[in-house]
């Protein structure tokens, strides 16, 4: 059995756990006399200065020591500024070698049954996305120092893969189809791949699971009307876990799924051309099972349908 494992997410945790981040906060201006007498501030200089674990805390911090939020201009009554504070990158790298030998070993693979899936950037998703950007709300500039030279040890050490125009996640079910749902198990946080069928490793729970083709479906239903936060991907308003496990229940077959995500988005979407909206969400979260695929549903006819008793006019 393979282990199919998603690079992004250990590359990431592992990056991320040798760097630790302080923030400064500095206050009390300093100020300089000039040949007139007059004081005149000393640009960038401050008297007062305390570091802090979170950023929160410098600007709770800064309410008691600078009050008055409108009155105050940052670079002139205060600074805040981060500093990053690196581990050698020999700690990072056996962060790697120690995590996947624990998840091997877990797995009851050996290494050369595990396969990396990394990510391509940007992906076919920021092209379709046409409502939201794909994960517009990530900040840009929150990587970790060490990814790269992490990443090159790991396809250095490991049997990596990078997508191309698609995502780890993508990689990850189009290769656990291939090789069956017993044939392969994913490892991985991310729920997403809830949606494929077959076996699953969540190492931060240590739990071991595996989806029913009904459950995978099911998943992606709930996707599908819950959006996804994360990515950035709206799915329909005010429609949560809840709301949308509430629409689904009792639909038992996939036909009756979809026929209520239809139904869902046609009353909720508050889009004429709800159709549309519905394929850009499906295909933005839908993982793929094969390469180049992207997720299409029927569409109705726009003058009348009817989902079980309930019959919706359409202007």
């Amino acid at each position: 059995m393979y282990g199919l494992l998603d690079g992004d997410i250990v590359l990431f945790r592992c990056a991320f756990a040798a760097e630790r981040t302080r923030w400064h906060l500095a206050w009390t201006p300093v100020f300089e006399r000039a040949p007139d007498g007059e004081a005149k501030l000393f640009q960038g200089e401050f008297r007062d200065h305390e570091d802090f674990e979170f950023k929160r805390e410098c600007t709770d911090r800064l309410d008691e020591v600078c009050p008055g939020i409108m009155s105050r201009v940052e670079g002139e009554d205060y600074k805040i500024w981060p500093e990053v504070q690196l581990e050698p990158l020999e700690h990072a790298l056996q962060n790697v070698r120690t995590l996947i030998k624990r998840l091997c070993d877990e797995c009851q693979i050996n290494p050369f049954e595990l396969k990396v899936y990394f990510s391509d950037s940007p992906t076919f998703r920021h092209k379709l996305a046409k409502t939201k950007p794909y994960k517009g709300n990530r900040k840009k500039d929150h990587r970790p120092t060490y990814e790269e030279k992490i990443k090159a040890y790991m396809k250095e050490k490991y049997d990596c893969y990078t997508g191309v125009d698609e995502e780890a996640d993508d990689l990850l079910g189009i290769n656990a189809t291939k090789y069956g749902p017993h044939g392969a198990v994913i490892i991985s946080l991310d729920k997403d791949l809830d949606q494929i069928p077959g076996l699953k490793y969540n190492w931060l729970h240590n739990v071991h699971y595996d989806v029913t083709p009904e459950q995978a479906m099911y998943n992606f239903h709930m996707q599908l009307l819950m959006g996804d936060n994360t990515d950035n991907i709206p799915g329909l308003p005010g429609i949560g876990k809840g709301k949308a496990a509430k629409a689904l229940h009792g639909m038992e077959t996939p036909e009756e799924q979809i026929q209520e995500c239809a139904r869902m988005y046609q009353i909720h979407s508050g889009k004429k051309d709800w159709q549309k909206y519905m394929r850009e969400q499906g295909r933005l979260v839908w993982i793929r099972r094969e390469a180049g695929e992207l997720w299409d549903f029927e569409e109705v006819e726009e003058n009348e349908w009817t989902v079980g008793e309930l019959t919706l006019e359409v202007d």
